[in-house]
């Protein structure tokens, strides 16, 4: 799992900025913990470029300079320092695809048309379907007390969970990567998979092409490089 930790090489501190020729091109602004703030920080370093990490307290208002970047206040948002302004986008999946053309060397750059609409229909259900189940389920079991737990509510949403994961390990036969091709969808899915690690007595076995590909995930150096001063169990 991704552990949270200090900002290193991609995010230097803003005291440190005098020792550069010129600041990141790009502010990312997060709340760590969330799945999609992470998947746009392993977006940026599969883009391989330099940015600042500002860090969002939930628990105060937000000001008017965020909300003129993310009007409804959502995290994460992207800030690009352009020349003739700030360019910013909000909400992950909008982040990711326009990372994904912004940088057409990188690994998450779509090869014609059809690499594109495929990895985004697989990226529109993860962003969707898959973290709202996942997420109603780990709520179920791992963070809501006795008294807020709904039994039928946990048993609908383990069922389908499990029945989307067959569905995914069934896919991934005939490839590595949900698009064939590395592609945005992985890098959200990536964070989302580590999440299954709150869910009980999920037996992974059962998934073994899924178990694989979490495993090859974990393996690209945007998953190593995100915090390198912390250790990745």
């Amino acid at each position: 799992m991704l552990r949270f930790g200090p900002e290193t090489r991609s995010c230097p501190e803003e005291g440190n900025f005098m020792a550069q020729t010129k600041p990141p091109p790009f502010t990312l602004y997060e709340y760590r913990p969330s799945p999609f703030c992470v998947a746009v920080r392993l977006a940026l370093e599969e883009c391989e470029v330099l940015f600042t990490a500002r860090e969002v307290d939930l628990n105060k208002p937000r000001t008017a300079a965020f909300l003129k970047r993310s009007p409804f206040g959502r995290l994460p948002a992207l800030v690009e320092h352009r020349p003739g302004g700030e360019l910013a986008i909000f909400e992950s999946t909008a982040i990711l695809l326009f990372l994904a053309d912004r940088f057409p060397e990188s690994s998450l750059a779509f090869d014609d048309l059809g690499s594109k609409a495929e990895a985004t229909s697989w990226l529109s259900f993860i962003a969707n379907s898959f973290s709202e189940v996942l997420w109603a389920t780990v709520l179920e079991e791992s963070v809501y007390e006795d008294d807020q737990k709904s039994g039928s509510g946990l048993q609908r949403s383990r069922a389908e969970l499990e029945r989307q994961l067959d569905v995914f390990d069934k896919h991934l036969a005939r490839r590595a990567f949900l698009a064939g091709d590395y592609s945005v969808a992985d890098t959200l899915a990536t964070p989302l998979l580590d999440m299954l690690d709150r869910v009980d007595n999920l037996d992974m076995d059962a998934y073994p092409r899924v178990r694989d590909w979490r495993k090859r995930l974990r393996t690209r150096a945007s998953y190593k490089n995100a915090w390198p001063q912390e250790k990745k169990s």
